[in-house]
């Protein structure tokens, strides 16, 4: 009886410990979606493959606009054949420059639009559920990526994670400009989900960890980590009644 119950607590440790910081992890994720979700609605109006043929935009009588200067045409085709080229991408309110991308990656060929910018620029309305009140939200990625694939399948021209820079600029109802600058690995929830609905981050990205990024199926995270960690917690009850039982019997 003894050994059965040294086995029953060590091995729920065991799953406890190897599941409660994932599941902690999930359940925060989780926490922080619904808050958000709560308090914000998001309407990208360049993401998904929707795409707009202007880049003039048209706020409650305040006019955005992308302005463009090409430089070159083409210099290389991306790992989705998009043929990239180099322009100066500048963002106008009202007739008013507000930022400029020098030299920055664009897609060239058949696009048109805000299309071109993708990945570099996104228009989004950024509702406040609280207030009633809308903004209107432009992100720009303010660092060059010049992704490709070598001839042996490499990428080369990607930038790491922590060197990715933003700025946002978000426009009131009553014409008020806000401009922010931030790093990707200095991101809040709400300019984290605002880089995932306007795609310009090179995957989708989590607001505190990964855990919810990736594929889910039955297997993760229902059997691990919850699985994992109800059967611990459950392994550990029955080390404990076994002892209980041995109190009274004895």
């Amino acid at each position: 009886m003894k050994v059965a119950r040294i086995l029953f607590f060590l091995v729920g440790s065991i799953f406890i410990v190897a599941s409660l910081p994932i599941s902690s992890g999930i359940m925060l994720e989780l926490y922080t979606i619904k808050n958000i979700s709560d308090k914000y609605t998001i309407t990208s109006i360049n993401g998904g493959d929707d795409f707009t043929d202007s880049t003039i935009y048209s706020f409650r009588g305040n006019i955005i606009e992308i302005e463009e200067e090409l430089k070159e045409s083409v210099i290389y085709k991306d790992l989705f054949d998009n043929y990239i080229g180099i322009a100066d991408v500048t963002l106008k309110i009202n007739g008013k420059e507000i930022e400029t991308l020098k030299d920055h990656p664009i897609r060239t060929g058949y696009y048109s639009g805000l299309s071109r910018y993708f990945g570099e620029v996104a228009f989004l309305l950024l509702g406040d559920k609280k207030n009633n009140d809308t903004q209107f939200v432009v992100l720009l990625k303010k660092t060059k990526e010049f992704l490709k694939a070598k001839p042996n399948g490499d990428l080369e021209g990607w930038v790491p994670i922590e060197e990715l820079d933003y700025t946002m600029i978000t426009l009131d109802s009553e014409g008020n400009i806000g401009n922010t600058s931030f790093n990707l690995t200095e991101r809040d929830a709400l300019q984290t989900h605002l880089l995932n609905e306007g795609n310009v981050v090179p995957h989708t990205i989590g607001y505190h960890n990964q855990y919810m990024s990736g594929y889910l199926s039955l297997l993760f995270p229902i059997a691990f980590p919850f699985g994992t960690l109800l059967i611990g917690i459950i392994l550990l009850l029955v080390g404990f009644l076994i002892k209980r039982k041995k109190k009274l019997v004895s």
